[in-house]
């Protein structure tokens, strides 16, 4: 009878057993399924086009988000391993080759910036961060890599760098990037022995224009003006907005005999009147020039003389005006 209770209460044990294993192994699979669900949502439903390469460049994971990016999917790229390299753009082509994954010292890949065409035909930048990953036991895994649409951040950045760079009413370029292309027109020059003008425009009475018919009657004029300009733009040419109603620009020339060449292309383009819906607004302007290196070899010494010449003109052009209206009266 002894023996019976013995047996009873092994077994009675070993399904305790049993059902703590049982138990066990529930709270196991509800953690590995949770563990599932949270790898699942974040591989599956990231922003970013996720993927992981095996050691000899075979897709072993691409997330669906590279069809948005692409227009590709998934199945796409595990169906050519070379697809990626296929898009990229052939400008940066030679930088996708040159990154190749190299790690430095410290493990770490820089990361890179490049574009694709998309199936679509559509161009789009991307930032390509990666790593190379590795198994417990030190086994190569392959590279693990994440790739982000960042076209509209490049949008956004050209934006800002021709807003920094350009007069807001008129579009030209700002003062601060006639000066930096003046420096390197000087460096060119010197490269190339080479010759180049600095003209200042200045309007005359542009104050009176404002005070007749209104400052949106003003911005109007130096709208048309910076429109009619342009015009005179070549290849390596700038005119820019330097402040208010005067205007700078930079022309290549071959020789001193250019300088009137110059003058006469403006003192042609430029109106006598500008149009308005309501009335015409006749245009007076003083114009001044200087010739690298004839008359200088820094942006100072240009602008000066340039300027020096733009206000003798001015101030004969005032004294044609009194004398006139004296003679008229």
């Amino acid at each position: 009878m002894d023996d019976f209770y013995d047996y009873q209460r092994q077994i009675q044990e070993t399904v305790e057993q049993m059902q703590g294993l049982i138990t066990r192994l529930c709270t196991l699979e509800a953690g590995y399924l949770k563990q599932e669900e949270a790898l699942f949502v974040i591989s599956e439903f990231a922003n970013d086009w996720e993927y992981w390469q095996d050691t000899d460049g075979r897709y072993l994971y691409v997330s669906p988000s590279c069809n948005q990016v692409t227009g590709y999917t998934p199945g796409d790229f595990y169906n050519d391993r070379n697809l990626l390299q296929q898009i990229i753009l052939r400008d940066d082509w030679r930088e996708w080759r040159n990154h190749s994954h190299i790690m430095r010292k410290d493990g770490v890949v820089e990361p890179l910036e490049f574009q694709i065409r998309t199936k679509e035909g559509e161009k789009r930048w991307i930032h390509h961060i990666c790593q190379k990953v590795t198994a417990q036991d030190g086994r190569d895994l392959g590279i693990r890599g994440s790739n982000r649409d960042i076209t509209q951040l490049k949008k956004l950045q050209e934006e800002l760098t021709h807003m920094a760079g350009h007069d807001h009413l008129t579009g030209l370029p700002n003062r601060s990037l006639f000066l930096e292309h003046l420096s390197q027109s000087i460096k060119r020059a010197n490269r190339e022995n080479s010759r180049f003008i600095v003209a200042f425009i200045d309007l005359d009475g542009f104050k009176e224009i404002n005070d007749t018919y209104g400052h949106k009657a003003g911005d109007n004029v130096l709208i048309k003006l910076a429109g009619t300009l342009s015009g005179l733009l070549r290849k390596n040419d700038i005119i820019a907005r330097f402040g208010g109603d005067e205007f700078v620009a930079c022309f290549e020339v071959h020789g001193e005999h250019d300088s009137a060449t110059i003058k006469k292309r403006i003192e042609e383009l430029i109106p006598s009147l500008i149009s308005c819906p309501s009335y015409d607004i006749i245009i007076r302007y003083s114009l001044g020039l200087s010739l690298y290196p004839q008359d200088g070899t820094t942006i100072d010494d240009l602008l000066k003389v340039a300027d020096q010449a733009m206000y003798a003109q001015k101030q004969c052009n005032k004294r044609s005006t009194k004398a006139g209206t004296e003679l008229k009266g």
